[in-house]
């Protein structure tokens, strides 16, 4: 009996983006109520910046040539890490405009990204994020 095909990033990405994309949205809406609800995994937290701060792993820049064929640098929000990682990838120009923002869901020797529509809870977090990087 042959094992079964692990699927790759490229087929796991757009799904892993909706899942992150779906509970900063919840999230959203939980901190926007003005007696919120019950729900253990907002609670405790200001705001959905709060909750995004305090849940990820890490807000750093990544240099230029840090990894084989980077061309750029960016900004990362590194959600999570080891086999399988996410994070968002924000591409900004000197004056913190955003170029473009990349999710990428990694794993082992393996990676995938989707571009992050301007028009989502998670683009909003990473600019929130941007805006007040102590990055020059």
């Amino acid at each position: 009996m042959s094992e079964a095909k692990q699927p790759s990033c490229a087929e796991l990405v757009q799904e892993k983006f909706n899942e992150t994309e779906q509970d900063y949205k919840d999230a959203q809406t939980y901190y926007d109520q003005s007696e919120p609800e019950e729900h253990d995994q907002y609670e405790g937290y200001e705001d959905l910046i709060d909750y995004v701060n305090q849940t990820a792993l890490c807000w750093d820049y990544v240099e230029k040539g840090t990894f084989d064929d980077q061309e750029r640098g960016y900004f990362r929000l590194q959600l999570s890490w080891g086999g399988p990682g996410d994070e968002f990838r924000i591409y900004a120009d000197y004056d913190k405009s955003i170029d473009y923002i990349e999710y990428w869901y990694l794993d082992w020797y393996d990676g995938a990204s989707v571009r992050v529509g301007s028009d989502t809870v998670s683009y909003d977090v990473c600019n929130h994020f941007l805006e007040v990087a102590q990055y020059a």
